[in-house]
């Protein structure tokens, strides 16, 4: 077959086409994007044509989550494929699905790769609902946390299961296993209760992190060294989408080779359409396969994204973040937008009421808070970024799931796994050197539904981008076979060599996270000298000063020694600019304030709220203040630079920038970064002097209060927000259990459900 796109669109030899494609998908499986593409074509074209086929389609496809019956002749043994399956499993799995139940079950190590539809979110629900014993989930962002830990809360929310997603020992004697949801960082905890946990097996999604040549990438893989170490009689299984060598995890990380077994599963749930968008605005029809599609390009008819929007779909247009932070994007979709109406449903409205609360914005252009995020929300536009609160992030994702989005504009927040998908996928950014971020992305185009039909997606490229996203379709996506732990670090890592070796070694602190000569720097005088320091600067006598009494500049001074003893060397000026930064909002989470209170503590100070209300002053020439952008450390070639360019009035201060900056200093820098150094410093000050001062800020480092009760509710999982009215009702806690007045019975049903894993009256 050749030129198909051509003869589909002029009506030629269309049934033959179909019917060809049909016999390849019966003798192949749903393994060739340009047979799925080609049922795409034929059922947009044709629509009565391709129903009097679609039942067949979807049994040759193994779709059998659909609940089909069987219609023909043909069917008769894929029938009997899907009653095998479902007799054995008790359940309608696809082929797929069945295969990666029966490896995990036959080898000690498994590790696979499948597309982004094939749901193996279900395959491992079911694996957990097995077990009887505790099970790790290891995920690359706190995103996708929540996510697994909804989808987890609607089937195992039972008071003898603890769904936890940081690592503690609670609840004993309530709860008589633990489902753990974690990233990388926060499976450092989990080798301080090594002997605690009877694991049964750990599940890394989206295990192709490992391959960053990063920092996140180096301590992914060490996390897995130090698992396999501590828990020797452990299942590890290993997932991810479209890597063509998913045994490189057993090769880079030393597993036996005769417990591990690894698959590449290339079946798909779901079709997809290609469209290229020229310089003229036009679009045209393209093939990945341009040998059968058609070397021609052929000129599209209508507006791909126009007809998604107007049948009430979705679009992803995937994009850079600056052009989302300098509102550029929204310039150029300015046409799109009209189909966007004022959103009225009181679901959607109640999640963007929520977010706003969250970041303390306005959708009021007059407010000093005004953000555009909230004014779009409400017309059903949404932005997604690694900048954005995780809490945001999290509403936003059910928003969409929810169908309030009409157009997403995101950037490689979305690689990640977020189960978002959308109609129509637009790579307004293409970047040719990332091609597993590329095939995860246009992975968000089409959604795999229980309806009994075809389903398939739409993704959009820039026509200049074609033949490199055609290399990058043909091209295998492999992960290297060799860990950066077992390798030279790169420039940008050398300040990482010491932590590198430590792991190699296995001298690395489990208490303290942190390398032996770390904690010997924190241990010597010149670092308890800086401790001691700052707690006469935070200090009067035995009580926090007030927050003006405090000389901000020699703490920040203070800490910027410590920092400078830890990495062991000086530091330059971008790395001080962003201690002193990461510094000040410490200390307003100290003394209790909330997330948007410090970044509207931030946003006074930039803008000069004050002196823009001082009727004397013409704030209209006023240009606003200094703040360092926040980055990435440590980094000895760091300049200070500001967030917002130099000269930028202080009327024209963006709140939603400095909303995104400061959760990317408190996510990136504080939790990620200093929280363990500052920890062990205060720690190391209290064993010496048994200040309870250190003590103390140890306490309000970590969790932000230094109340028993509150630290205690904080490690079962509630939210901080949620601590504040639950603390009343708790009449006793302690890791055995919690027990609540019962007067917190008259709470609101949204209230108890909360509470309702530990509940025990």
């Amino acid at each position: 077959m050749e030129n198909i796109i051509k003869k589909i669109v002029s009506n030629e030899n269309v049934e033959e086409i179909l019917k060809l494609t049909i016999e390849s998908i019966y003798k192949n499986g749903p393994t060739s994007t340009t047979d799925l593409e080609i049922l795409c074509y034929i059922k947009i074209f044709y629509t009565e044509l391709f129903e009097l086929y679609e039942h067949q389609i979807l049994k040759f496809m193994g779709l059998y989550f659909k609940d089909l019956g069987t219609e023909s002749l043909l069917e008769v043994v894929f029938g009997m494929y899907q009653k095998h399956i479902e007799d054995e499993y008790n359940i309608k799995y696809t082929p797929v699905q069945s295969k990666i139940v029966d490896e995990t079950h036959s080898n000690k190590y498994f590790s696979f790769s499948a597309p982004t539809s094939t749901g193996k979110s279900f395959v491992f629900r079911k694996l957990i609902e097995e077990s009887d014993k505790d099970v790790v989930i290891v995920v690359p962002s706190r995103a996708l946390i929540n996510e697994y830990f909804d989808l987890l809360n609607e089937h195992f929310n039972y008071s003898d299961i603890n769904l936890l997603t940081f690592v503690d020992k609670i609840n004993t004697n309530y709860a008589t296993r633990n489902i753990f949801i974690l990233t990388p960082e926060r499976c450092k905890d989990l080798f301080k209760f090594k002997k605690d946990f009877d694991i049964d097996f750990f599940l890394f999604d989206e295990a192709q992190l490992g391959d960053e040549k990063s920092a996140r990438g180096l301590y992914f893989d060490s996390i897995i060294r130090r698992a396999k170490r501590s828990f020797p009689g452990t299942k590890f299984i290993f997932a991810h989408p479209f890597i063509e060598n998913p045994n490189a995890q057993f090769e880079k990380n030393n597993f036996e080779q005769e417990q591990s077994n690894a698959r590449n599963f290339n079946i798909k749930n779901v079709g997809q359409i290609f469209y290229s968008l020229d310089k003229d605005n036009s679009f045209y029809h393209f093939g990945i396969d341009k040998n059968i599609m058609g070397k021609s390009r052929v000129k599209c008819a209508y507006d791909p994204i126009e007809m998604v929007l107007s049948e009430n779909g979705s679009v992803l247009v995937f994009c850079t973040k600056t052009s989302i932070l300098s509102r550029k994007i929204f310039k150029e979709f300015e046409k799109y937008l009209r189909f966007c109406e004022v959103l009225s449903d009181p679901e959607a409205l109640k999640i963007i009421a929520e977010i706003a609360d969250i970041i303390g914005g306005s959708d009021d252009i007059n407010e000093d808070r005004y953000s555009e995020v909230i004014k779009f929300l409400k017309i059903g536009v949404v932005t997604h970024h690694g900048s954005m609160p995780l809490r945001v992030r999290s509403l936003i994702e059910k928003f969409t799931k929810s169908g309030f989005c009409k157009i997403c504009f995101a950037t490689s927040t979305l690689e990640q796994g977020i189960n978002m998908p959308f109609d129509l996928v637009y790579l307004k950014h293409f970047t040719e050197s990332k091609p597993l971020a590329i095939k995860n992305i246009i992975g968000r185009a089409g959604r795999s539904t229980l309806d009994k039909k075809f389903d398939y997606g739409t993704v959009i490229i820039r026509h200049s981008n074609i033949s490199a996203f055609r290399r990058i379709m043909h091209s295998p996506s492999k992960l290297r076979s060799k860990s950066l732990l077992d390798d030279t670090l790169p420039g940008n890592l050398s300040d990482l060599e010491d932590f590198r070796k430590s792991i190699n070694d296995g001298s690395f602190s489990d208490e303290y996270n942190l390398t032996p000569k770390q904690i010997e720097v924190l241990s010597k005088a010149d670092s308890l000298s800086l401790a001691h320091n700052i707690i006469e600067c935070l200090f009067m006598g035995n009580d926090f000063k007030k927050l003006k009494q405090i000389d901000n500049r020699k703490l920040s001074n203070e800490f910027e020694k410590v920092y400078e003893l830890h990495i062991g060397r000086i530091l330059s000026n971008g790395e001080k600019a962003v201690i002193d930064t990461s510094v000040q909002i410490m200390i307003w989470k100290i003394f209790g304030k909330s997330f948007k209170d410090i970044c509207f503590y931030r946003y006074a100070y930039v803008s000069r709220k004050e002196e823009r209300e001082d009727p004397s002053v013409d704030h209209s020439e006023l240009i606003s203040q200094f703040v360092m952008q926040c980055s990435e450390i440590p980094n000895k070639s760091l300049a200070a630079f500001p967030l917002f360019p130099r000269g930028t009035k202080a009327i024209d201060v963006n709140y939603d920038l400095i909303v995104f900056d400061t959760y990317d200093y408190l996510d990136k820098i504080l939790n990620f970064r200093l929280e363990d150094i500052f920890v062990a410093l205060f720690s190391k000050y209290f064993e010496k002097t048994e200040d309870l001062r250190a003590e103390k800020l140890v306490k309000l480092i970590k969790y932000g209060t230094d109340s028993d009760k509150q630290i205690w509710l904080l490690r079962y999982g509630f939210d901080f927000d949620d601590v504040e009215w639950i603390e009343p009702y708790v009449q006793s806690i302690d890791s055995t259990g919690i027990e609540f007045d019962k007067e917190i019975l008259q709470e609101s049903e949204k209230r108890l459900k909360i509470i309702g894993r530990y509940y025990n009256g």
